[in-house]
Parts: C-alpha cells; sequence; structure tokens
C-alpha cells in the first residue's frame, strides 16, 4: 500500500488531518496491535489543509512507525502514543509523542543526518528522507527528548496553504 501511494505524489489537494493520521495508523496498525499500543488521539479530525497529501502520509508513517519501536522495551499497559495537532497562525503542527526509549542529548543534533540510526538493524534513511519531504513541502521537522528513557516528541510543522511559487516575482 505504501509502494502505491508514492506513486502518485507531487499533488496538492484539500486534506483533513483526521482521516491522514487514520491513514498512517492504519498502515502501522499490525506492528501496533501485536507490540499492544496504546494510540491517544489528541485532535480536531475535521482540520482540513493544503499539501501532497502523499508525502506528508509518508513521513507520518515513519515517524509513526519508530514511536513504536521506541516504546517497545515498555512494559505491556505502558506502550503509548500520542498523536497532537495544533495550529497557528499559517502552520500546523502535527506530533507523534512515544514515552519509549528516548534519545540521547547527542544525539538530537544527528537524528535527521543521512545514515543515522540507533536501531540495530536500521538503515538511516527515514528520518532523513522524512526531514527532506518537510522541507520540500515548505515545512519542518523538530524532535525534543529529555533524554534517555524520557520518550521522545516529533514534530512535523507544515504550512497550511502552500504559495505556489511560479507566481513569484
Amino acid at each position: 500500500m505504501q509502494q502505491s501511494l508514492a506513486r502518485v505524489a507531487g499533488v496538492m489537494t484539500d486534506v483533513e488531518v483526521g482521516e491522514l493520521l487514520e491513514d498512517a495508523l492504519k498502515i502501522n496498525q499490525a506492528g501496533l496491535n501485536r507490540h499492544h499500543v496504546k494510540v491517544v488521539r489528541d485532535f480536531d479530525p475535521k482540520i482540513l489543509f493544503t499539501t501532497d497529501r502523499h508525502k506528508v502520509l509518508q513521513i507520518l508513517i515513519n515517524l509513526i512507525s519508530n514511536a513504536k519501536y521506541a516504546v517497545d522495551g515498555a512494559p505491556d499497559g505502558k506502550r503509548e502514543i500520542v498523536l497532537r495537532v495544533r495550529t497557528q497562525d499559517e502552520t500546523i503542527c502535527i506530533e507523534v509523542i512515544d514515552n519509549g526509549v528516548g534519545i540521547d542529548p547527542q544525539n538530537l543534533t544527528r537524528i535527521f543526518s543521512y545514515g543515522f540510526t540507533t536501531k540495530k538493524d536500521g538503515h538511516g534513511f527515514g528520518l532523513h528522507s522524512a526531514a527532506l519531504a518537510a522541507k520540500e513541502l515548505g515545512g519542518r521537522i523538530e524532535v525534543r527528548s529529555e533524554g534517555l528513557g524520557k520518550g521522545a516528541t516529533f514534530a512535523l510543522t507544515l504550512p497550511v496553504k502552500k504559495e505556489v511559487a511560479a507566481h513569484a516575482s
């Protein structure tokens, strides 16, 4: 499913944030269920914004998948991911918050670098490509963590309406 979505990227459409997040969750659903991860939804699902739906979906799939792995070490009943959405001025911020392994402070500046990974079987492409995709959309991804064992928050901030660059003089 993820591969077929990638083929139609590049089209700007109006998107409801709830639908987008639910689609990203569906793609991760088997792993979330298998690992007994509780997902908390903290957003108005009807928030509408204009974006490349497929590019944002790929970013969210990656962030949710990473959060699932991050909470894997927590005991059953304590594994939680919060999806929070806020709008401010002309931006929307989608946060994926986990209560997992956290991030070593020295890795916070390297986490989006090409090839950087802390996963035993990781390749270091996911967050790097997500950060590049966010930049292409006129946005950014930021990470916060109080340190190892204290969870992490990945915040994807995007413009609500992307201006068409062709009209700029």
